[in-house]
């Protein structure tokens, strides 16, 4: 089973619920999920991140006071932050392999990663910058 859910967060139970050949809910047949299998990239969720002092927030540091000697921490990630980094560091060709899944359902993808696949991304494609270099000034298009 691919991208499933039971009925509620802690329910052990439902649709989506331990059953085979299902994708998003949705029964396919044995042949089908092998080839969503081999069509959809690998990715390695990352269970924790180094974070630098720098960037540690308050609160953070209140909660990690080895941070001085340290020069930082070891932030452990929830499974939903570590698909938004993974997801954030995707090229687009990557991201639209998860997109053409079929049967793909954007609010079980968002329950279960936390990304809003509804929510577009401007592209930057094709505008023109301002670019002052050396004190000379040039037009940049965004490939």
């Amino acid at each position: 089973m691919l991208f499933c859910l039971g009925d509620g967060k802690y329910e052990s139970k439902g649709e989506g619920y331990q059953k085979n050949n299902r994708v998003f809910n949705i029964q396919v047949t044995p042949e089908e999920l092998d080839t969503i299998k081999l069509n959809i990239p690998t990715i390695k969720l990352p269970v924790t991140r180094w974070i630098e002092e720098k960037e540690m927030t308050d609160e953070e540091k209140e909660e990690n006071e080895n941070y001085k000697t340290l020069g930082g921490y070891l932030k452990v990630l929830s499974y939903q932050d570590a698909w938004k980094l993974v997801w954030s560091e995707m090229n687009q060709e990557t991201k639209d392999k998860f997109l053409s899944i079929p049967h793909f359902d954007s609010k079980i993808f968002k329950t279960i990663t936390g990304i809003d696949v509804s929510v577009k991304e401007p592209s930057l494609s094709g505008k023109e910058v301002k670019v002052e270099i050396d004190g000379k000034k040039y037009v940049a298009v965004i490939k």
